[in-house]
């Protein structure tokens, strides 16, 4: 079921991605996202933010609405790099999972969203109580699996920042 949620969320990224922007809004989006990767200073900082997203996505009852709306606002700021470097945002949204952090990413999102589908069943069943040991347990597992794609993540940043700073040198 991890696999199947993890494909949709996946499509809704797509959809995201699809979206049409203005350049204004496009501008804005991508100020925003350039905030956001000047304050990157080590892989925690990613992980907080994407297991913090997660652990929203895992509410029981909300958390697929909350996983889908973040998931397609993502895909806007695909978007606007889209955009903004004058490419195509399907192959914008393919370089994540080329470069593994990003299957590893949506097997956590995934996961969470799905544990808290499932939650969500057993409360309405009245077996909150049985299920809640395996929803903690299972939310460790796709922490992990999130901390090892913000570690790649987080290194595949640092070796591209050093590659434009090098080639920037050069020209």
């Amino acid at each position: 079921m991890t696999a199947i949620m993890s494909v949709i969320l996946y499509s809704i990224l797509f959809l995201g991605s699809q979206t049409p922007l203005t350049r204004g809004e496009a501008q804005q989006l991508m100020e925003q996202l350039e905030q956001i990767a000047a304050s990157i200073d080590s892989p925690f900082f990613i992980f907080f933010n994407n297991f913090g997203l997660s652990l929203l996505m895992a509410l029981p009852f909300a958390g697929i609405l909350v996983g889908g709306w973040v998931i397609y606002e993502t895909g806007r700021y695909f978007s606007a790099m889209a955009m903004i470097y004058e490419i195509s945002p399907t192959i914008l949204i393919f370089l994540p999972i080329i470069m593994v952090y990003g299957i590893l990413e949506f097997i956590g999102y995934g996961g969470m969203v799905t544990s808290g589908l499932i939650l969500s069943h057993k409360i309405i069943r009245r077996q909150f109580r049985v299920e809640i040991k395996y929803y903690l347990l299972t939310l460790l597992l796709f922490a992990v699996v999130i901390l090892i794609a913000a570690i790649i993540e987080y290194y595949l940043i640092i070796v591209a920042r050093d590659v434009l700073r090098e080639v920037g040198g050069i020209l």
